[in-house]
């Protein structure tokens, strides 16, 4: 992000992010894991957007995803977050919160706690309501708060209204004018393969990744989650099989992770996608994020572009033909078009075989 502009709004870039952020502490259990690195590797692959997902047990904020416990607190989490961007303090952080279970034996409420861990290192957020410039974010964390609370009607961008599991994208109208297009569609309501399966979630990111780049709007958010799995008496697909792909029929499936990668390959330049949300994003592709990245560094190619490079080819082709003429014509090096030897009345500078 130190190559961004500052005045460039946070929701004008692709942001590489992942999806239940934590969920790497559980490898042994495949419907539980959704990442194989920690928040320190995360950070260090690129990612900025993380989903972190909490609940409270004796007054402690604990990473969760869904019923299971990673084993890991907020605070620890936070800790990295903080001391990786002192070392990178031109780069942004966005944590997206949200409370994914009831507490359990605490005294207070979950938005309290959080309101209370994050105003213990003030200088490292930005709590506003509205969409940050890039100047405004560096070495900082900006908050999407997915809690509800009393008193929080400014507080971070608000995501409370977020929907579970719908099969079409939906915008969520902040009270303060921000819009936030999200599709989280991880699972179908039909028993269906994996090929199936990955092409329909295919379907969903493609369309909203398309939709990111049409839309002028560059302060309108877009969030795409390419995450998915899939239970059910016929099929037991994992999220890990989702990204990274697997056997159907002894043939190999490709996952999400690899399709993204070739949908971007072949719409290069650069775009804006929003934040992209993945499962082992380091699996299947080795440089998915990099690429991800690269859309907010390329230059599009424009028809401008494209007319100046035959216009200079042809000049190139002209000079080349009068050159040759003259050469032996005048015994000049010069073709005509470029005699400043002879403005300068320097008539000496001749060809010389």
């Amino acid at each position: 992000m130190s190559h961004i502009k500052n005045k460039t709004l946070l929701s004008a870039l692709t942001i590489p992010g992942t999806h239940d952020s934590a969920a790497f502490t559980y490898s042994w259990a495949p419907f539980v894991a959704t990442q194989t690195l920690d928040i320190q590797k995360q950070l260090d692959a690129g990612i900025r957007f993380f989903d972190l997902r909490c609940g409270i047990r004796d007054d402690i904020l604990e990473m969760v995803h869904g019923t299971a416990v990673l084993g890991l607190r907020l605070d620890a989490v936070l800790d990295t977050m903080y001391s990786w961007l002192a070392s990178h303090p031109t780069e942004a952080i966005i944590a997206q919160i949200k409370r994914d279970r009831k507490e359990e034996n605490a005294t207070m409420h979950f938005s309290q706690a959080i309101v209370k861990t994050v105003a213990a290192r003030p200088e490292s957020w930005r709590t506003a309501n509205t969409t940050p410039t890039m100047g405004e974010m560096r070495g900082k964390i900006q908050l999407f708060r997915r809690f509800e609370g009393p008193s929080l009607f400014a507080y971070g961008l608000d995501v409370t209204r977020w929907q579970d599991n719908p099969s079409r994208p939906f915008t969520i109208y902040t009270w303060h004018g921000v819009q936030i297009t999200i599709q989280d569609h991880y699972s179908f309501p039909d028993a269906e393969p994996l090929p199936s399966l990955i092409r329909k979630k295919g379907g969903d990111v493609a369309e909203l990744l398309d939709r990111a780049v049409c839309d002028p709007c560059k302060d309108h958010w877009y969030i795409n989650f390419t995450s998915g799995f899939e239970f059910n008496l016929y099929y037991q697909i994992t999220p890990r099989q989702v990204a990274v792909g697997g056997w159907h029929a002894f043939r190999w499936e490709e996952g999400m992770n690899i399709r993204l990668r070739e949908y971007l390959a072949r719409h290069h330049g650069r775009r804006r996608y929003g934040v992209i949300a993945m499962d082992f994003f380091e699996a299947g592709t080795p440089d998915l994020v990099m690429a991800v990245i690269a859309t907010n560094l390329q230059k599009k190619s424009t028809s401008r572009d494209v007319l100046l490079c035959v216009a200079l080819f042809v000049l190139l082709i002209m000079l080349a033909v009068c050159w040759a003429e003259n050469k032996t014509a005048t015994r000049h090096w010069c073709p005509p078009l470029l005699h400043v030897c002879d403005l300068l009345g320097n008539h000496n500078t001749t060809y010389t075989p």
